[in-house]
């Protein structure tokens, strides 16, 4: 402290040992105290070094684990009935690129099972003007699939053909 500071209401004895300790001047370390400080600080900083590195691994080591588990389920549950062998009951199938026609089929005692045809894509071609007024041209896509079987060999032929249809749309009109 400096001796600008006036003193504050201090009994005598304490005034005494203010002005003492006022007097008093730190004196510099040891040499070899400051080695032993200098080689505790460098002891301190590497093991909190290691701490952080392998703090770093002990947390990536289970995230990286139920990353895993979170794929592990999600293929399960998207590829789990085509990959156990003993529940799939789905005869051998066979494709083709061209439809069977009927002689074959029935040579072969082929029975129709099932065909479908599934939307794929639709599209707006734009509004047109007719005789009879507005119209909205629309091109659809369609996936149709047929399925047939032959229940002496346990064969099944599916056949895929893509197919595309425009239709004409009346709008209404006020």
């Amino acid at each position: 402290m400096s001796e600008n500071f006036p003193e504050p209401d201090l009994p005598e004895d304490d005034r005494e040992l203010e002005s003492l300790l006022r007097k008093l001047k730190p004196s510099p370390p040891e040499p070899a105290f400051l080695h032993e400080l200098k080689a505790d600080l460098e002891a301190a900083s590497t093991a909190d070094k290691e701490a952080n590195d392998s703090l770093k691994w002990k947390r990536l080591v289970p995230l990286a684990f139920v990353g895993l588990l979170g794929m592990l389920a999600y293929t399960s549950y998207q590829y789990g009935p085509r990959l156990n062998p003993r529940e799939s009951t789905v005869a051998e199938t066979v494709a083709v690129s061209a439809p069977a026609t009927s002689s074959t089929l029935e040579s072969s005692q082929f029975v129709p099972v099932s065909a479908q045809g599934f939307l794929i894509n639709s599209s707006s071609g734009g509004v047109i003007e007719t005789e009879e007024g507005p119209r909205e041209r629309l091109s659809l896509e369609y996936q149709d699939a047929y399925h047939w079987h032959d229940p002496e060999t346990g064969t099944s032929i599916r056949y895929f053909e893509p197919r595309n249809e425009e239709i004409i749309i009346p709008l209404a009109t006020d």
